[in-house]
């Protein structure tokens, strides 16, 4: 090989690198959007959470807690199933509009007296959601 070959080896042409470089600013930017508005849509929401369930008799009282950034506007029990308490009617959740950091009292009545231990799953309702909640009973 002439020596005038050897010295044009080496570098990468400038177009190459702009080319990396804007594929490179263009891949951060899809991705800070994508955790951006996954990060928005969990935080603008309610987060509910079962602290404590106990029955005494055919009635079951549980609290729910909102540990999210979104009161919870008509707040009630859509649908409830347990392994006991025989057929369940829903009932209802005080306070209603269940604000960021509050908890509330919901209460359902059964036909049988609950059983300790039994399993229960809730939907509980709200203005612009539901949520499923299963948690266990404890009978004092």
């Amino acid at each position: 090989m002439s020596p005038m070959l050897r010295k044009r080896r080496g570098a990468l042409p400038p177009i190459i690198v702009v080319l990396i470089t804007m594929a490179a600013i263009v891949a951060t930017a899809l991705v800070a959007y994508f955790l951006f508005t996954t990060t928005r849509s969990a935080v603008t929401q309610p987060i509910l959470e079962v602290t404590d369930a106990y029955a005494v008799g055919a009635t079951l009282r549980f609290t729910v807690r909102n540990l999210g950034t979104v009161a919870a506007s008509g707040l009630t029990v859509g649908a409830a199933t347990c392994t006991s308490g025989g057929t369940l009617s829903p009932g209802a959740c005080n306070p209603s509009p269940l604000n960021p950091g509050q908890s509330a009292v919901c209460t359902i009545t059964g036909t049988a007296s609950f059983a300790d231990g039994s399993s229960c799953t809730v939907e509980l309702s709200y203005t612009g959601g539901r949520k499923t909640l299963a948690f266990r009973v404890v009978v004092p």
